[in-house]
C-alpha cells in the first residue's frame, strides 16, 4: 500500500512538472531584442562631457553578443544586407524621369519568417518534453533508493529552468509602437525656438513651405552673388581648366523595392538639425519618457536627434557646423565643431565628435529595437559636418542613409562602401564635398585626386548635382594656393564666396526638386542649372538607379 502511494505521489509530481513547463511556454514574458554594443572603446568614452536628454537613458542596457565584431573594423556589423550591384558605367544617358516612390510596410517578410521558424522550434521542443513526462508518469516501477537525486526530484529542479529557456527562445512578432507625443514640459522648452523661427521666416531670413513673407531679400542675395561672379570673371577664374578629369561613373543594377525615407525627408531632417525647436515636415520625435531621444556634447561638437517618419522609419540627423539658430542657446558648440572640421581636413585623424555620433546611433538602435522597429528601419543623415558624422556612422555600423555636402573621411575600408546603401550628395561649386580625394577640384590645396579612392575618400556612392562649370573658379583658384601670398589670398576669398553661394541647403533643395521644410533653410545661395525633377520623392535605391541613368553616380 505504501508502495502504491509512493508511485502515485511520484506520478503526480511528474505530471505537475510537465504542466509547469507547458504553462511556462505560454505565460513567460518575451523580451524585446536590443542591439548589442560592439565593444568599440571610443563608443563608451566622454560620458563626463556628453549631455544627453533624459530619454537616452530610459531603456535597459543591451546585452553583449559573443562574436560581435568591433566597430572600428571594416566589416558591416549591423546585419543589414549590402547591395553589391554597382558596376563600371556603360550607359550614362537616361531616357526619362527617375522612378517614383514605392513605399512598403515597416515589418519585413523575413522578420515574420524568422519568428515563425523560432516559434515552431519551441513548439516541437515542448511536445517532446511533454511526451517524455507522459512516459515517466506511466512507469509504475518503484525506483531503488540511491544517494544520488531521485528522478522525480531532478524533474522538479529541471522543469522551471527548461520552461524558462524554452519561453525565452520564443520570439514575438511585433510592429513598431506608435510614437508618443512630447511631454508638456518638453513642448514648453521648444516654444521659444518656434517663436524665433516664426520671426525669422516672417522677415524672409529663412524660407520654407508655408505662408510667404511680406519681405523679399532674394534680390539682395542675387545682387551680391552676381557681383561676386563678376569679380571672378575679371580675375579670370571663370575659364574652363585645361585639364578636367573624367569622373568614374557607376551603373546601379540592384533592387529598388527597399522601403526607405525619401530624399526630401533626409534633406528636411538634416535641415531641422540646424534649428532650435524645428521639426522636419511630417515627422515626429522618437520619444522616451516624454522627451525626444537626442544627444549633444558641447566639447566635441556632436549634436544629433532621432525622428520618426509617417511611414514608421527612424532618421538620425546630425547637426552641421554652427548649429543655425541653436547658436542662441548653445553658442560654444560652434568652436568645437570648427575644430572638428579642421582636424579632419588638416590631419589624418578622426575627431571625438564622430565617435560620439557613433555612440548616439547605437543608443537609438537599442531604443528602436525595444519599441518594435526592425534593424533596417533606422537611417542616418546630416549636412556638412553632420553628413561627415553620418558617413562615419554608416561606415562603422552599415546603416543606410544620405549625407549632404560632406568631405571625405580619414578612415578607409575596402571598396569605400561603393556597394552600400549610404549615398553622398555633392554640389558642384561648393568646396565642401570636394575636400576629398575621390572628387577633383581642390588640388593642390588638398591631397592628390585618385579616381575611386585616395587618402581621404567618401564612404558610399556619390551623386553630383548642379552645373560642373560652377567648379571652374574653385579649380583655378586652388591652383594658386601656396604659389604666392596674393595667390593664397585669392584662393581663400574664392573658397568662402563659393561656400556661401553653393553649400547651404536651399541650393541642394533646388537641384533635388524639394520644397524644404522646416523654415531654417537659408535664403543665401544661388540655385541655377539642372533641376532633377522627381528626385525628392525617391528612396535611396531609387536615387541610385536614377543617378546611374543620369550619369551622375560616381564611384568613391
Amino acid at each position: 500500500m505504501n508502495a502504491e502511494r509512493h508511485v502515485t505521489a511520484k506520478s503526480w509530481r511528474y505530471g505537475l512538472a510537465a504542466m509547469a513547463m507547458s504553462a511556462g511556454l505560454v505565460v513567460a514574458p518575451v523580451h524585446g531584442v536590443a542591439w548589442a554594443d560592439t565593444g568599440d572603446p571610443a563608443s563608451t568614452s566622454h560620458d563626463a562631457t556628453s549631455s544627453d536628454s533624459p530619454s537616452t537613458s530610459g531603456g535597459p542596457a543591451a546585452p553583449s553578443t559573443p562574436g560581435t565584431e568591433r566597430a572600428d573594423e571594416a566589416e558591416d556589423t549591423s546585419g543589414q544586407p549590402r547591395t553589391a550591384a554597382l558596376q563600371p558605367k556603360t550607359d550614362p544617358k537616361r531616357a526619362g524621369a527617375g522612378p517614383r516612390l514605392d513605399r512598403g510596410q515597416p515589418l519585413t517578410t523575413r522578420r515574420v519568417e524568422r519568428s515563425v521558424r523560432t516559434a515552431r522550434a519551441a513548439a516541437d521542443s515542448a511536445v517532446a518534453i511533454a511526451g517524455a513526462g507522459a512516459v515517466a508518469i506511466a512507469d509504475p516501477t518503484p525506483q531503488p533508493v540511491s544517494p544520488e537525486p531521485t528522478a522525480d526530484a531532478a524533474a522538479e529542479i529541471a522543469a522551471p529552468a527548461l520552461a524558462g529557456a524554452l519561453a525565452s527562445a520564443a520570439v514575438q512578432v511585433t510592429t513598431p509602437v506608435p510614437p508618443k507625443p512630447l511631454s508638456p514640459i518638453a513642448q514648453v522648452l521648444e516654444l521659444p525656438g518656434r517663436i524665433v523661427n516664426a520671426v525669422l521666416q516672417f522677415l524672409d531670413l529663412t524660407s520654407a513651405v508655408g505662408p510667404r513673407s511680406p519681405f523679399n531679400i532674394a534680390p539682395i542675395n542675387d545682387l551680391l552673388f552676381a557681383a561676386f561672379r563678376e569679380i571672378e570673371r575679371l580675375v579670370g577664374l571663370h575659364r574652363t581648366p585645361a585639364v578636367q578629369p573624367v569622373l568614374p561613373t557607376m551603373t546601379y543594377t540592384g533592387p529598388t523595392d527597399r522601403p526607405t525615407p525619401t530624399v526630401a525627408q533626409f534633406l528636411n531632417a538634416s535641415t531641422a538639425a540646424y534649428g532650435w525647436g524645428t521639426t522636419p515636415g511630417g515627422m515626429v520625435p522618437l520619444t522616451v519618457n516624454g522627451f525626444q531621444l537626442q544627444s549633444t556634447n558641447v566639447f566635441s561638437g556632436m549634436s544629433g536627434k532621432a525622428w520618426v517618419t509617417p511611414q514608421g522609419q527612424i532618421i538620425i540627423a546630425y547637426q552641421g557646423t554652427t548649429g543655425g539658430t541653436n547658436l542662441l542657446i548653445n553658442p560654444l558648440i560652434t568652436l568645437a565643431q570648427i575644430a572638428a572640421d579642421m582636424q579632419v581636413i588638416l590631419t589624418g585623424t578622426t575627431p571625438l565628435a564622430f565617435y560620439d555620433a557613433l555612440r548616439f546611433a547605437r543608443r537609438v538602435q537599442e531604443e528602436a529595437a525595444l519599441q518594435g522597429y526592425a534593424a533596417d528601419d533606422v537611417f542616418v543623415t546630416g549636412h556638412s559636418l553632420g553628413g561627415w558624422q553620418a558617413q562615419f556612422v554608416a561606415q562603422r555600423t552599415g546603416l543606410a542613409g544620405i549625407g549632404f555636402e560632406s568631405p571625405g573621411l580619414n578612415t578607409k575600408v575596402a571598396g569605400n562602401g561603393a556597394d552600400t546603401n549610404f549615398v553622398n550628395i555633392a554640389q558642384y561649386g561648393s568646396p565642401a564635398a570636394f575636400m576629398a580625394t575621390d572628387l577633383p577640384g581642390l588640388q593642390p590645396f588638398f591631397p592628390s585626386y585618385v579616381p575611386g579612392g585616395g587618402a581621404k575618400p567618401h564612404y558610399g556612392p556619390i551623386v553630383v548635382i548642379g552645373d560642373r562649370a560652377a567648379m571652374n573658379p574653385m579649380v583655378n583658384a586652388s591652383a594658386m594656393w601656396g604659389k604666392s601670398l596674393i595667390g593664397s589670398l585669392i584662393f581663400a576669398v574664392d573658397f568662402l564666396g563659393n561656400f556661401f553661394q553653393y553649400h547651404l541647403m536651399g541650393v541642394q533643395a533646388y537641384h533635388l526638386d524639394v520644397d524644404p521644410d522646416p523654415g531654417v533653410v537659408p535664403w543665401l545661395g544661388t540655385g541655377q542649372g539642372t533641376v532633377h525633377t522627381g528626385y525628392g520623392e525617391l528612396t535611396i535605391q531609387q536615387l541610385l538607379q536614377a543617378a546611374s541613368e543620369d550619369g551622375i553616380l560616381i564611384r568613391p
